[in-house]
């Protein structure tokens, strides 16, 4: 069973006006080694996506992007942490379905070939095993 980290919620209405909901989504299964990324993931997802791999305790991990629209700088940072450190215990990462916007910035900041690859989870799955 998935465990399921939401941080997506309503829209609400306060003394300053319409609050956005949150913009995006991380939740991980332990079996198969899944993190599923949603939405806009910046500065404020970091902590969580830290979090999850952090206590990843298993010997691959795919990330999931097929649902993620956006990445800045600070989640590409945290992706690089997490690739040094997950390859230091012996941990395989693998991104699976990475959109076009998304592609575009590891390309620009020529970090896409540091990362193993697949069009999605599945075949990051086949990969990995």
């Amino acid at each position: 069973m998935a465990e399921h980290h939401d941080r997506r919620e309503p829209a609400s209405i306060d003394e300053r006006g319409l609050r956005p909901p949150a913009a995006y989504t991380i939740r991980a299964g332990s079996d198969p080694a899944v993190v599923v990324l949603e939405g806009e993931l910046d500065i404020a997802a970091t902590a969580e996506l830290r979090r999850r791999i952090d206590e990843f305790q298993g010997s691959a991990l795919v990330l999931d992007f097929a649902r993620t629209t956006f990445i800045d700088s600070a989640v590409l940072k945290e992706l690089l942490r997490a690739r040094v450190e997950l390859a230091e215990r012996g941990v395989r990462l693998a991104l699976a379905g990475v959109p076009a916007q998304v592609r575009r910035l590891l390309d620009l900041t020529r970090t896409s070939e540091l990362f193993e690859d697949a069009s999605d989870v599945d075949e990051a799955l086949r990969r990995l095993s």
